[in-house]
C-alpha cells in the first residue's frame, strides 16, 4: 500500500513537472514587450531614416507575435494597425511630428485595451507598455 502512495506520488509529481512552461499569459506578455519595445524605438527616432528602420523593426516583430496572441488581440490589433498606417504616413512625407503623434495615441490605446475579460490580452498590453515604457 505504501509502496502504491510512493508511485502515486511520484506520477503526479512528474505530471506537474511536466506541465510547467510558458502559460499563454506569458508568451502573450512577452511578445507585448517585444512590440512596445520596438514602438518605443519609433517614438525615439530622430530622423526619417531611423524611423524607417524602427518602422521596418516593429512590423518584423508584430509579424513574429504567436498564433495565439494574435487571434486574442485580432480587433485591438487592427486598431493600432490604422493608427500605424498614419505614422507610416508621416514618414512618407517627411513629416517626424505626424509620427509621434500616432505613436503617442497607440500608448494611449494600449493602456485602454489592457482592461478586457481576456487574460492573455490583458497580458499582451500589460507586456506592451513594460516595453514601451522600459
Amino acid at each position: 500500500m505504501r509502496r502504491t502512495r510512493l508511485i502515486a506520488a511520484a506520477l503526479t509529481a512528474a505530471l506537474l513537472l511536466g506541465a510547467c512552461g510558458d502559460s499563454p499569459e506569458d508568451k502573450a506578455h512577452d511578445d507585448g514587450k517585444k512590440v512596445g519595445e520596438a514602438t518605443r524605438a519609433l517614438f525615439d527616432s530622430r530622423s526619417i531614416d531611423e524611423a524607417k528602420t524602427a518602422a521596418t523593426n516593429l512590423r518584423n516583430v508584430v509579424n513574429g507575435v504567436g498564433d495565439e496572441v494574435r487571434s486574442t488581440v485580432r480587433t485591438q490589433l487592427a486598431t493600432q494597425r490604422d493608427t500605424l498606417t498614419r505614422a507610416v504616413q508621416g514618414l512618407q512625407q517627411g513629416d517626424v511630428g505626424q509620427v509621434k503623434d500616432s505613436v503617442q495615441q497607440i500608448r494611449a490605446q494600449a493602456d485602454a485595451f489592457r482592461h478586457s475579460n481576456d487574460s492573455v490580452a490583458n497580458e499582451f498590453w500589460r507586456g506592451f507598455e513594460e516595453g514601451y515604457d522600459g
